[in-house]
């Protein structure tokens, strides 16, 4: 009876113990960003700690000691597919993100063990990859630590580490590139489908990223062939005039404005008219 009695007496003591604690927010908060690079998928969890008056790196965090990149948990990035970061190959996955900071370069750590709390379970045998990283000043002050992806183009990003009034940028590439290029030659040269749209895209595709521009004007001129398109014949007097043929490149902008005007496509004409200026006063036309 002693012994019940004490147990529901130390119960109670508990509850108002637990019932008297206030709600309060998380000193670091958690942080999630999901971002897609090209076909990639990349999403970052960690927590969030602030300054709060501390010197962060040489203090807080001190240098040439491995840290969380973060707080609580181990910061976790996953890829949908296989990037290079920095240079260096990274397959598909979920890995672990540790850092070790020192004042001009970091070492950045992805390891294959993802459900570590800190850094006391970390071994250097799980590490997937290290390498280094140069440490800048950022353009701000930034209170709370913040992981961002930012630059992004058409298959590549950079994934920054900011805190305090430091920052630290790694390249992020995805095979985008790659994927693209290798569904066109299947669709063009293997399926052999035979659609306007299809050349068109194809051509306007090595064009905007600096791919073979002859390939790209043999594109456009099936496009072109198999129904003439105002916005067709404008990419072929682009890429006419990139190969240095401005005398071509002007006739097919004024046959692309005859077409724009009977179907009333007002900034194709203004575009044109800009490009035929530009293109007159090059050495040929003069």
């Amino acid at each position: 009876m002693k012994t019940t009695t004490l147990t529901f007496l130390f119960l109670i003591f508990i509850i108002i113990q637990t019932s008297a604690q206030l709600n309060l927010p998380n000193a670091s908060p958690d942080g999630e960003l999901n971002q897609e690079v090209g076909f990639t998928d990349v999403a970052v969890k960690y927590s969030r700690p602030g300054a709060k008056g501390r010197t962060i790196f040489g203090g807080l965090v001190p240098f040439g000691e491995l840290w969380r990149t973060g707080a609580h948990d181990a910061t976790t990035i996953r890829l949908s597919d296989t990037v290079k970061l920095n240079g260096h190959l990274v397959p598909a996955g979920t890995y672990s993100f540790f850092t070790i900071p020192n004042p001009k370069e970091w070492t950045i750590i992805l390891n294959k063990d993802t459900a570590m709390h800190g850094t006391s379970e970390y071994k250097q045998e799980n590490d997937l990859i290290r390498f280094t990283a140069t440490a800048e000043n950022s353009s701000r002050f930034y209170e709370t630590f913040t992981i961002e992806i930012n630059d992004i183009i058409k298959d590549a990003a950079s994934l920054y580490l900011i805190w305090e009034n430091t920052q630290v940028k790694l390249a992020i590439t995805t095979n985008a590139d790659e994927v693209v290029i290798a569904e066109i030659n299947n669709r063009i040269n293997v399926k052999k489908e035979d659609r306007a749209s299809l050349f068109y895209q194809s051509a306007l595709y090595y064009f905007n990223n600096g791919k073979d521009l002859r390939q790209a004007y043999e594109w456009i001129q099936v496009a072109n062939k198999k129904g003439q398109d105002a916005v067709h014949l404008q990419l072929r007097a682009k890429i006419e005039a990139a190969l240095g043929n401005y005398d071509a490149a002007i006739k097919s902008a004024r046959t692309s404005s005859d077409l724009a005007r009977t179907k009333k496509l007002d900034q194709v004409v203004a575009s044109n008219e800009k490009l035929i200026q530009e293109w007159s006063s090059k050495p040929e036309n003069k």
